[in-house]
C-alpha cells in the first residue's frame, strides 16, 4: 500500500512539474478603455522576424520561421479569421526566441533556461491605418526525455503562439475584449 501511495505521489510531482514548465500569455498594448473598431475578418497576415530576434537566429538554428508560419496559417484559418473580404491585415513580428540545445534540454531542463517565442502583433486596416497591438508571449522549460524532444519543444511553441494570437483576434471578433 505504501509502494502505491509512493507512485501516486511521484506521478503528481511530474504532473506538477510538467504543468509549470510551460508558460503563455497576451499583453494588450492599448488601454483598456481604449474603444476599438470590431475585427470582421483577416485579409492577410505577415510574418516577419525583428532584427533582434534576425541576429539570435546564429543560436538557435532549430528554429523555423516557414514551419510557424504555416502553423499560424492554419490556426488562423481554422478559426475562421479569414475572408476574401476581410477589413484587416495582421502582422506579427517574431522579437525574441531561444531554443536550448537538446543535451541541455535533457539534462538540465528547466536549469538551463527555457525556450521562449516572444512576438507583437499588429492589425491594421486595409488603408494601413493602426487599431492596434498585443504581445504573444510562450516558453517552455520541461527537461528530461521527453521536455528535450526537439521536435516537441518547437512545435509546442510553434502551436502555443498560434494558438494566443488566434484566440486574441476572436476575442476581439466576438467583442469579447
Amino acid at each position: 500500500m505504501n509502494g502505491i501511495k509512493l507512485v501516486l505521489r511521484g506521478l503528481a510531482a511530474i504532473a506538477v512539474l510538467a504543468l509549470s514548465a510551460c508558460a503563455s500569455q497576451v499583453t494588450r498594448t492599448e488601454a483598456a478603455n481604449t474603444p476599438r473598431e470590431p475585427l470582421r475578418a483577416l485579409a492577410s497576415f505577415d510574418l516577419k522576424m525583428s532584427p533582434t530576434s534576425t541576429a539570435q537566429l546564429a543560436d538557435n538554428l532549430k528554429f523555423d520561421l516557414d514551419a510557424l508560419r504555416a502553423m499560424i496559417q492554419r490556426t488562423l484559418e481554422s478559426k475562421n479569421l479569414f475572408a476574401a473580404d476581410g477589413d484587416f491585415d495582421l502582422k506579427v513580428v517574431v522579437d525574441d526566441i531561444r531554443v536550448r540545445g537538446t543535451f541541455s534540454a535533457v539534462m538540465f531542463g528547466f536549469m538551463a533556461g527555457d525556450d521562449h517565442l516572444n512576438g507583437t502583433a499588429t492589425l491594421a486596416r486595409r488603408d494601413g491605418q493602426v487599431m492596434g497591438s498585443f504581445g504573444v508571449k510562450t516558453s517552455w522549460a520541461l527537461g528530461g526525455f521527453v521536455g528535450g524532444q526537439d521536435s516537441a519543444r518547437l512545435s509546442w511553441l510553434y502551436e502555443e503562439f498560434s494558438k494566443m494570437l488566434a484566440d486574441e483576434l476572436v476575442a476581439r471578433r466576438d467583442a469579447k475584449r
